[in-house]
């Protein structure tokens, strides 16, 4: 599946904080233009279902997810249930680091579409990555954000 990562050096936000702070998904409409509305419903601790509707490539996709919070190993996961993705998961991640933290999603998606793949799989992987960093950056106010290779 294609894969896609984005990292984040967070300066002054402690690690659990940054990372309640990212996956408190109701925020995110705010923060990027592509993300319509996301609905997040909790149904036991640390675990919800999240609804999201966003634009790509001038249409709207949609999808549910389940997701999981480990305040202990200081990460999200999450994974498609039903939606348009063919498959849809992965795991924002924190850790501490010297004057905050490091951020870091890491995500595999299947449009389900493989005679496309290869026109269209760039296409989403960017399209996350903007949606990601634009989040980041309204999120945050000191952060430094990496589409590829962690920062330090």
């Amino acid at each position: 599946m294609p894969a896609m990562q984005v990292c984040a050096m967070v300066e002054g936000v402690e690690a659990a904080a940054a990372l309640r702070r990212v996956t408190d998904y109701r925020r995110w409409p705010e923060a990027s233009d592509a993300i319509r509305s996301v609905h997040v419903e909790g149904i036991a601790h640390d675990v919800s279902i999240s609804v999201w509707e966003v634009t790509f490539r001038g249409g709207l996709m949609r999808w549910s997810e389940r997701d999981w919070f480990d305040p202990e190993a200081l990460e999200q996961r999450f994974a498609l249930i039903e939606g348009d993705p063919y498959d849809f998961a992965g795991a924002w991640s924190a850790a501490p680091c010297p004057g905050g933290c490091v951020l870091l999603l890491k995500g595999e998606f299947d449009l389900g579409m493989p005679s496309l793949r290869h026109v269209l799989d760039p296409i989403a992987i960017e399209a996350l990555e903007d949606a990601v960093a634009d989040v980041l950056h309204a999120l945050f106010n000191r952060i430094r954000v990496d589409r590829a290779e962690p920062v330090a």
